[in-house]
């Protein structure tokens, strides 16, 4: 028997915030990523540490140990102490869960309530304590820096490994939109002889993880690495 073969229709390719959108919708969570991750070069740069990183901490007693994470505000609300301080209490998540934290400080307070409104992402300095029979610690945020204005004051590079030079100019292409930026891009090629040469392509481009994303699509197997540029280091001259 004859059976007509089922054809899809064909759509738009999703970005990575759309996918994550779309899975946070269809199943409650995030199935594939975190929105936290689309940063993960900023957190690398910035050492931060997930939250259940932090929790296996063995934290000191009575005191207050500082920490840097990040974590999308999923809510953000005011309360009052058993001593009549106000204070907010947030709901986080990261890709490790979901945690809870406070903030006393003004600053802090008025950019968790803006994040908890546009569902924002941030790097976090934050100080834990733990008191005795508590399983987890707590947090409280002394910093809040948006993931998105971060990323447009670090200087980012990307680098491509192409082993293929047919994909060059849909790479090019890819770069041509993206210019505006202070991102350095390197192109690490194969040559037909089996050496290695390397190639900027730029020191203007505006560098994030939907980029790094659709570059890793039309290189296959190659490599996209986007990190932080390490700082210049000067030599003294005797």
């Amino acid at each position: 028997m004859d059976v007509a073969p089922i054809r899809l229709s064909k759509t738009e390719e999703w970005s990575l915030a759309q996918r994550m959108a779309a899975e946070r919708d269809a199943f409650g969570f995030y199935f594939s990523a975190h929105p936290v991750d689309s940063h993960r070069h900023l957190l690398a740069a910035n050492r931060a540490r997930t939250y259940a990183e932090l929790s296996e901490m063995a934290l000191p007693a009575d005191s207050r140990t500082g920490a840097i994470m990040a974590g999308l505000v999923e809510e953000a609300r005011w309360r009052v102490s058993q001593k009549g301080r106000r204070y907010m209490l947030a709901t986080l998540s990261d890709s490790s869960g979901q945690f809870q934290a406070m903030i006393f400080d003004d600053d802090a307070t008025a950019a968790i309530e803006a994040a908890a409104k546009s569902g924002s992402c941030g790097l976090l300095t934050v100080e834990l304590d733990k008191r005795e029979g508590d399983e987890a610690p707590r947090v409280a945020i002394k910093r809040f820096q948006p993931l998105e204005s971060l990323a447009k004051t670090t200087r980012l590079q990307m680098v491509i490994t192409v082993a293929d030079a047919t994909i060059l100019p849909a790479i090019g292409r890819e770069l041509a939109n993206a210019h505006g930026g202070t991102g350095l891009v390197r192109l690490l090629l194969t040559m037909s002889n089996g050496g290695d040469a390397v190639v900027i392509a730029g020191r203007d481009f505006v560098l994030d993880a939907e980029l790094a994303a659709r570059i890793e699509r039309l290189t296959g197997e190659c490599s996209v690495d986007l990190a932080a540029q390490e700082p210049l280091r000067l030599a003294l001259v005797g």
